[in-house]
């Protein structure tokens, strides 16, 4: 009886502190989402994005509010989010339980250094998170990395823009992404593009990217870092 009064206890704290950091942020999330397509139809292209095999392991870097959880929880038997926001950690923690997702956890984590081992993961997801890396490549080689083979790596964000206002008012560090951009860094951690979609918004527009972890380009990525590093050793 102590214990599940003391986990009832936990999770009211755990709710009451996430509300408090929600009424605080949700008018710029609100703002953000106003100037992009609606969510829904976002979440539908995702779904569609969803693999057609059977996927057990699903990982979301970024998690924010444990949205993409609450999404794919159902159909995965372990959904892990990492995020670097003790706030947003206790904000998805609560829609976790409200939820009854067992099967879902989330983790403090550095989307740069995942303390994770390789090749754990069916699906990597990256939902709204890239704009805020200082190096983006990194994070997707990072998410290459932890995906088994044949495992299926999927980016949201936005299209290039010219909205600086959301460097300074929301901390973003890239101001959207070229496609050429995003196949050039899965194509160097080994991952090859399998579909590009374009959802149109004003004046924000969203990209779903996804990319598929192949041993071809594993086999190119490793022949060509060995003929790089023979070059250097050369000069």
């Amino acid at each position: 009886i102590r214990d599940r009064e003391r986990l009832e206890a936990i999770k009211i704290a755990r709710h009451e502190r996430a509300a408090k950091y929600f009424r605080k942020n949700a008018q710029a999330w609100d703002r953000i989402r106003s100037l992009h397509v609606d969510e829904r139809e976002v979440e539908r292209a995702l779904m569609q994005a969803w693999p057609d095999s059977k996927v057990e392991d699903l990982l979301d870097i970024g998690t924010g509010t444990g949205r993409i959880l609450q999404l794919f929880g159902p159909l995965v038997e372990r959904g892990v989010g990492i995020d670097l926001s003790h706030d947003m950690l206790a904000y998805a923690r609560t829609n976790l339980d409200e939820g009854d997702l067992m099967n879902c956890q989330v983790r403090h984590g550095d989307m740069y250094r995942l303390a994770l081992d390789s090749e754990l993961f069916d699906v990597v997801t990256v939902h709204q998170v890239l704009h805020y890396a200082e190096e983006p490549e990194k994070v997707i080689f990072e998410a290459a990395r932890v995906l088994r083979l044949h495992g299926r790596l999927v980016i949201v964000d936005f299209a290039p823009h010219r909205l600086e206002r959301l460097r300074t008012e929301h901390a973003h560090r890239r101001l959207g992404f070229a496609d050429d951009d995003v196949s050039h860094w899965c194509c160097e951690a080994g991952l090859q593009m399998a579909t590009v979609r374009t959802l149109a918004g004003e004046p924000l527009t969203v990209k779903i990217w996804v990319a598929i972890k192949s041993e071809r380009m594993l086999a190119e990525t490793v022949t060509g870092t060995a003929e790089r590093a023979q070059r250097e050793a050369s000069t």
